[in-house]
């Protein structure tokens, strides 16, 4: 067995309070961390820190980008168990966003369908809960078509939280593991 993270955010940035306001959600993007203190995670998102609309996959850090311009960004971090098959099912979706990342865009298109219920999904964009679904595709029963797919949904599965507060103190060891 091996365990990776799914990582949901709230940060400060326009964007984001806009989705919230829109959503009514608590956590607006979702990461996927396939290292046990989420030092490095991996999503769909803004490419340039100041520039919100030129997006696709990033590598995120929390000391660095968006994250390091908002050290008071919320987060609820669950833990997922997956077996070895599984795990490497992950990687081999991933590694084919890393060979070649700037293939990949940002589909702000999706963001608009999400909101009227429209599935649709194209080769090479993405938001952030598509790009975690597609990951997970198989893996873990999220019960509609990825382009669907928005960050609170994975609240309502069954996964094990293991963390719920400043994602900065979690990734800095500043709070225990298990503060819920």
């Amino acid at each position: 067995m091996k365990e990776i993270k799914i990582v949901l955010t709230q940060t400060n940035t326009i964007v984001s309070k806009t989705l919230k306001a829109l959503s009514k959600k608590t956590y607006n993007h979702i990461s996927i961390s396939l290292v046990e203190d989420c030092s490095t995670m991996f999503s769909f998102g803004r490419k340039i820190v100041w520039f919100p609309l030129l997006g696709g996959f990033v590598k995120e850090d929390v000391n660095e980008g968006v994250f390091k311009m908002h050290p008071e960004t919320k987060c609820k971090i669950y833990k997922l168990d997956v077996t070895d098959d599984d795990y490497n099912t992950i990687i081999t979706r991933l590694n084919n966003f890393l060979a070649e990342p700037n293939s990949f865009k940002y589909s702000f298109l999706n963001i608009l369908l999400m909101y009227f219920n429209i599935p649709f999904q194209r080769k090479y964009y993405f938001v952030c809960s598509s790009f975690v679904s597609y990951l997970l595709n198989g893996i873990v029963p999220l019960g509609k078509e990825i382009s669907l797919v928005i960050p609170d949904d994975y609240n309502s599965l069954n996964l094990d939280a293991v963390y719920e507060g400043r994602l900065h103190d979690f990734v800095n060891n500043k709070t225990t593991c298990c503060n819920i």
